[in-house]
């Protein structure tokens, strides 16, 4: 085995650690799980190759990360910490990025399989001093390992679950949600509050359910569905996660991804969204580890023409959340009162991550494909005309183009779009859902003075086309409304027996006060 250092590759070595075991299984030596054992030492032999220098290409070198290598409750092992490190150096890395399932599935009785293999490879080498010292290492570092592991994980054949395995408190919230709310009724939920958008309100309400489905059934393996939110300012994408915030029984934190770099660059990282649902969650790891985090600007860490702030740094930012992603352990900092901070370890496999921007210029280029004539599209559209786009257009190659790393866009399985409101739109989003703008300062003035808001149909017209002018959707609205009532808002509580305050069209002008009746 110690000739595996003279190996020029991963390739090299991978096919000397599969002759090895080989060899050894076919005389008394026995693994539980032989592929498991494999990608173990292949992690660990790649670590050592790329990472440290080649002093250090050692069978020492092995046997002090193998006695390192334990579990313990919280997932805080020295291994593993130092793998997930390299990942941050090479966050494309294919074997450092399997490491993150290896972590979850990897077992005391694995790691006792492989101190017996080495040391059956160490014997066969004969009895020199090198031996016999190597020898002796293995023995202090499998002591190491076996007073240091936390003996009550998962252990096939029978062995003792751990107590730990008893049902998180939030669990029976969870369980009621899932049997009061189907995707349908979600989506019926938020049709209450959001008007249109119909596509995304599927996807966001499947993806939902599915959610909880997983934290309730892990054992199902369920597919993860992370969600991908492609649409203007003021479409919708933050009132939506702000209504299912209001629903679901887990944290929801919405983070703003516009100043986020690459860990560990100077600035916002992306744990900073973790150590909110944390904060969230009441410092309840169990509970952040089962969160909702919504990515807002999250165009604006793809390095595309239009939003580029240094394409390396975007790339390797990309890189790395590609495992927060698709779940993994991140050591997640909290300032303490000193002025220092303390790390937080949060395994992010359950998390579900929801991703929106507006994504200028990505409608041109799944347009392109239309004006080209692909397959199946019609004349009229195919020359351009009249064309929309939805979640069903919007392919991976098209995020791609955008500057999207594929691996990253592999991460967001479901995708929609959502539409920009026409004038129409705005208006019936400023009338007509409940809690619509309108309705809610007419409670704030019927609650403290008593008096009714009339909005008349010029001053709604008005209104919209101020906000149409602004481009920037439904957020405009409460701007404009708010803007017509403050004097009033400042004056009422001052005064008596004003019954109802009107919104004329000049006062929406701003050319009068509104009139007080």
């Amino acid at each position: 085995m110690r000739d595996i250092f003279n190996c020029k590759n991963d390739a090299e070595f991978s096919i000397r650690i599969e002759e090895r075991m080989g060899a050894y299984l076919a005389g008394d030596g026995y693994f539980s799980a032989p592929d498991r054992v494999y990608d173990y030492l292949r992690i660990l032999l790649h670590y050592i190759f790329l990472v440290r220098p080649k002093s250090e290409h050692t069978i020492d070198s092995v046997l002090k990360l193998l006695g390192a290598s334990y579990k313990e409750k919280g997932y805080r092992t020295p291994f593993w910490a130092i793998i997930r490190e390299a990942s941050l150096q090479y966050p494309t890395d294919e074997l450092f990025y399997r490491a993150r399932s290896v972590e979850q599935e990897i077992t005391n009785e694995d790691i006792d399989e492989i101190f017996d293999f080495l040391e059956s490879e160490l014997l066969l080498e004969g009895g020199t001093e090198q031996t016999e010292e190597e020898l002796g290492l293995l023995a202090v570092c499998r002591v190491r390992y076996q007073q240091s592991r936390v003996r009550d994980i998962r252990m096939r054949g029978g062995g003792k679950k751990r107590d730990e395995e008893r049902e998180p408190a939030f669990f029976p919230a969870c369980r009621s949600f899932v049997e009061q709310y189907t995707p349908r009724r979600i989506r019926e939920y938020l049709d209450r509050f959001v008007l249109g958008q119909d596509e995304s309100k599927d996807v966001l309400s499947a993806a939902v359910y599915n959610h909880f489905l997983r934290i309730l059934h892990p054992e199902e393996k369920l597919i993860k569905t992370n969600v991908l939110m492609v649409g203007p300012t003021g479409c919708g994408k933050t009132e939506l996660i702000r209504r299912i915030a209001d629903l679901v029984p887990v944290p929801v934190v919405i983070s703003d991804f516009s100043g986020i770099v690459a860990t560990p660059w100077k600035g916002r990282n992306k744990e900073e969204s973790l150590l909110n649902l944390y904060l969230k969650a009441g410092k309840d790891v169990e509970l952040t580890e089962c969160g909702i985090v919504f990515c807002d600007e999250f165009d604006k860490i793809i390095p595309s023409k239009a939003y580029s702030r240094g394409g390396d740094i975007n790339q390797e930012l990309q890189g790395q959340l590609l495992g927060m992603f698709e779940g993994t352990d991140i050591d997640v900092p909290m300032p303490d009162k000193s002025g220092g901070h303390e790390s937080i370890l949060m395994n992010t496999s359950n998390i579900l991550f929801i991703c929106a921007g507006a994504f200028e210029g990505l409608e041109r280029i799944v347009k392109k494909d239309y004006v080209r004539g692909g397959i199946g599209f019609s004349s009229q559209t195919a020359e351009g005309k009249d064309f929309e786009l939805t979640g069903d257009k919007l392919k991976t190659e098209h995020l791609m183009e955008y500057g999207m790393k594929p691996e990253l866009a592999g991460r967001l399985s479901a995708v929609t779009v959502l539409k920009k409101l026409d004038r129409d739109m705005l208006k019936r989003v400023l009338t007509e859902p409940e809690e619509s703008i309108l309705s809610r300062y007419e409670l704030e003035l019927r609650v403290d003075e008593g008096a009714r808001l009339n909005v008349t149909d010029e001053a709604l017209d008005v209104i919209i086309d101020r906000v149409m002018e602004m481009s920037i959707g439904a957020r405009g609205l409460n701007a404009i409304v708010h803007e017509i009532l403050a004097q009033t808002l400042y004056e009422l509580p001052s005064m008596n027996g004003v019954q109802e305050v009107m919104i004329t069209g000049a006062a929406a002008r701003m050319e009068e006060k509104p009139v007080y009746i």
